[in-house]
């Protein structure tokens, strides 16, 4: 396909599509269940569609689930239930069939954007303007902040559920579960726009508004900085060993090294190959693989430690606006701005 991706395809695997889906809108939400049974997609024009993972059958389809676009989708970690936001002002509780379970108010008249269930211990995190709240899966409220410097931006729970991360202008604010903690605030002067909590819960890296990576390592408090993007890193990934850190913000995909003495004094990997703006990143929670998608509508696979080359590629039709792994590794789902979703084999 000329004009979308590099001359890196000679010799490059092109990943083997299992299904591909036409959903007629834009793809704003796609998250896959810990079971790896089923995928979860939020649509432009408030539409939630669940289907098989292994043959992209349809399993609920729920028509106007919100006001305008969904805004975000979690699944609970039982596969259970999944909690959706969309442009109006409550989050919604669904059962794994799609039936309505319960409403999460906001707590005001903004929109509830982001929504995000905890690794463990059962809570539910909804951001709504300047506000956070947490709830029950019984729809009890246990938690709801005062308002915050700003717009909340991005949610992020440290992977053993006992604390919840929100970033807004001014910084990061980080609420912990467990007896006797105090909130904590990361300040930095700034507008930070996407957050990521390393697997290890050691490290938290966020995306600014200034076309830098900001990056706090929790122990000791130290900070750190990596600046000169030419676009902001709106997309973060770590790997499954906290190690690699990939970022966004040019066509190239930037991956910095925390083994050692890292990231602090040496060179990041880049990774070159997309032709237009890197939008979604995604390591496979399995191996060191790392998936990116472009506005270009390509996406690439990567051994960054191996290769500086991608190692499998494919093309959707549009700019890529998901990407998600199974858990097992075996399949890799994208969508992009048409509405087109895929399901990839990897071998």
């Amino acid at each position: 396909m000329p004009g979308v991706i590099g001359d890196f395809t000679h010799g490059t695997a092109e990943l083997r599509p299992r299904f591909r889906l036409t959903m007629g809108d834009y793809v704003s939400a796609l998250e896959i269940a810990r079971d790896g049974g089923v995928c979860i997609a939020g649509l432009g024009d408030g539409r939630l569609v669940g289907f098989d993972l292994t043959t992209g059958e349809e399993r609920f389809a729920i028509a106007a689930a919100h006001t305008g676009s969904v805004l975000d989708v979690s699944i609970s970690p039982d596969g259970r239930c999944f909690a959706t936001c969309g442009q109006d002002e409550v989050a919604r509780v669904w059962s794994a069939e799609g039936s309505l379970v319960r409403e999460l108010p906001g707590g005001g008249s903004a929109w509830v954007e982001h929504v995000a269930w905890a690794p463990a211990g059962g809570r539910i995190a909804t951001a709504s303007g300047k506000k956070l709240c947490v709830w029950m899966p019984d729809g009890e409220r246990i938690v709801e902040t005062e308002p915050l410097a700003s717009t909340v931006t991005a949610l992020a729970w440290r992977s053993d559920g006992s604390g919840l991360a929100a970033t807004c202008y001014g910084g990061v604010h980080i609420l912990p579960f467990v007896a006797g903690a105090k909130i904590r605030h990361l300040a930095w002067k700034g507008s930070l726009i996407s957050l990521a909590w390393s697997p290890d819960a050691n490290v938290i890296a966020c995306g600014s508004q200034d076309g830098s990576v900001h990056f706090w390592r929790l122990k000791s408090g130290q900070d750190s900085q990596m600046s000169g993007y030419p676009f902001k890193p709106k997309a973060l990934a770590w790997d499954s060993e906290s190690k690699l850190l990939a970022t966004s913000g040019d066509a190239a995909v930037t991956v910095w090294e925390f083994r050692g003495k890292g990231p602090e004094g040496t060179q990041p990997l880049q990774l070159e190959g997309h032709q237009g703006l890197c939008t979604r990143l995604a390591f496979s929670p399995r191996r060191a693989v790392l998936a990116s998608g472009s506005q270009d509508s390509s996406v690439l696979l990567w051994e960054p430690r191996k290769h500086g080359k991608p190692i499998g590629f494919a093309v959707l039709e549009d700019e890529v606006t998901g990407l998600c792994w199974h858990p097992e590794h075996h399949t890799l789902v994208g969508a992009d701005a048409s509405g087109t979703i895929c399901g990839w084999d990897v071998a």
